[in-house]
């Protein structure tokens, strides 16, 4: 019998419901004008993950202190802030019979902006927009990783077509390595998996020194990032399995022992290149829906009990030994963060970790005004699992939420009339505005969209697309927006249709 549209393939653990995605809200109609497009067992023996070492901490490896606390911030902050709208990617054309289409998968450097997209990956031009290269991608795309490692290497997962033999989409079986900066491809490699005769499916994959770490419900598998080379996979029989990992500074795996309905989870550090675990920390019985916030420190979220809309309605602080440090509690409907796709480890947005502390988003709340909404940013402690220090963006206009880290500093953007990133001291939470612009995205849920800010250039882009109901104007899957004192670096530019 073959698998259902979208499925992970040949079975090996027993099959549970299926998971819980994020909500994706589809793109909808945008007027504005479009910017050059990303439219669219042998005899060889590979070794499989030893689940082994320490149980809850005790573990060699790995530092004993966070990061560096206030590390000086790269993005200045502007005499004018003012920006505007740069350009656009119209959503291309989707496979046939197909209504939505992932495209999971974007990165930025200081001189190139890549964007996976229905039929292709492309490199454009971060300044002026025009196309660098382009490298084709025949299938969906499950992951990409939000790491570009060594070597400006990034990777994604994706499908050899849009469709089996049989008609269904085709699952994720692909891996592939590229250089950003010229859209080089480097390796393309797949697994097996013990008697499996299909290729064994991923959906999602992290970057960790000369790893990349791909997970899926099947379990984990690990490439050298350069060759290509496997340097484990899943093995048959096995009752433990990676479901994903967290890339970074550590390789962070997400484990899973027991049948399901009464899964065992293991957090841990692994040595990137043997797969060997550095230490191990079990977490309570009954949790759900993990999430790796971040590597160093190690934080992780999930559900204690029911799985919840937003995801990690609690929060696990480990320290360098995978000893727990504190346990921060956020509510469901009390915090606005989103990482509630059960299928995916590495993918929670709107909760950022740096300084020691964890930053996170209040719910929308009525603004003094009356009419617009806003929210805060409170800052927890790692070490005691407490508030500390001010809240952030006291009544301003319009939810923010925070979406990266900039040496000491804390990146948010504001979802007011228009577009705002604002920079929020480590400390105070005090702000100072990056960026503002009075034209917004049209059809992207912030909050829920692949955002990337350097220079003065804020790129959002969405990781599905839909196909239009109606017809109308075009509609976008990456807006561009730019400062004016970028403008001498901006360029006209070229349009191209949204063909793949």
């Amino acid at each position: 019998m073959p698998p259902p549209p979208g499925g992970f393939g040949p079975p090996a653990p027993p099959s549970p419901p299926p998971p819980k995605a994020r909500r994706r809200t589809a793109v909808v109609i945008a007027s504005v004008a479009a910017l050059a497009l990303v439219a669219g067992g042998g005899a060889w023996y590979v070794a499989a993950r030893d689940g082994g070492g320490s149980d809850d901490g005790g573990g060699k490896g790995g530092s004993k202190k966070p990061g560096p606390a206030y590390a000086r911030p790269k993005e200045a902050v502007p005499a004018d802030p003012r920006a505007t709208f740069h350009g656009g990617a119209p959503v291309p054309k989707l496979p046939e019979k197909e209504s939505t289409w992932p495209v999971k998968g974007s990165w930025l450097t200081d001189e190139v902006y890549v964007k996976s997209s229905v039929a292709k990956i492309t490199g454009l031009d971060a300044a002026t927009g025009k196309t660098r290269w382009t490298l084709p991608k025949p299938g969906q795309s499950c992951g990409g990783s939000p790491e570009v490692g060594a070597g400006g290497i990034a990777v994604v997962v994706f499908a050899p077509a849009a469709h089996d033999k049989k008609g269904f989409r085709a699952t994720c079986t692909q891996v592939m390595a590229f250089k950003v900066a010229t859209g080089e491809k480097l390796w393309t490699k797949s697994v097996r998996t013990g008697y499996q005769t299909e290729r064994t499916a991923f959906n999602q994959v992290a970057i960790s020194g000369r790893t990349a770490a791909v997970g899926g419900l099947y379990g984990g598998a690990a490439f050298d990032l350069r060759t290509g080379e496997v340097r484990w996979k899943p093995r048959s029989g096995d009752t433990c399995r990676d479901v994903g990992y967290g890339g970074g500074a550590r390789l962070v795996a997400i484990r899973t022992c027991g049948e399901y309905g009464a899964e065992k989870y293991t957090v841990q550090d692994i040595d990137p290149t043997s797969g060997k675990p550095r230490w191990s920390h079990k977490l309570p019985g009954g949790v759900k829906n993990l999430n790796v916030i971040s590597t160093d420190p190690v934080v992780v979220g999930l559900d204690s009990g029911e799985i919840t809309g937003q995801g990690a309605s609690d929060v696990f602080a480990l320290d360098g030994r995978g000893r727990l440090r504190s346990k921060i509690a956020l509510p469901e409907r009390r915090y606005l963060h989103d990482c509630g796709d059960t299928s995916v480890v590495n993918d929670c947005r709107g909760l950022v970790v740096g300084n020691d502390r964890l930053y996170a988003p209040t719910a929308r709340r009525d603004a003094k005004d009356g009419i617009s909404s806003t929210n805060d940013i409170v800052a927890f402690s790692l070490a005691t699992g407490r508030t500390t220090g001010p809240r952030g963006n006291t009544d301003s206009q319009g939810p923010t939420f925070p979406f990266r880290m900039d040496g000491g500093n804390v990146l948010a953007y504001r979802d007011a009339l228009g577009v705002q990133v604002v920079a929020l001291d480590g400390r105070t939470l005090k702000e100072r505005k990056l960026l503002i612009s009075t034209k917004g995205p049209s059809g992207l849920v912030p909050v829920e969209s692949e955002l990337h800010f350097v220079d003065g250039r804020l790129y959002m882009s969405t990781d599905l697309v839909s196909k239009s109901s109606t017809k109308g104007p075009a509609r976008f899957m990456m807006y561009v927006f730019a400062r004016k004192d970028q403008k001498d670096q901006k360029g006209r530019q070229d349009q191209q249709g949204g063909k793949g």
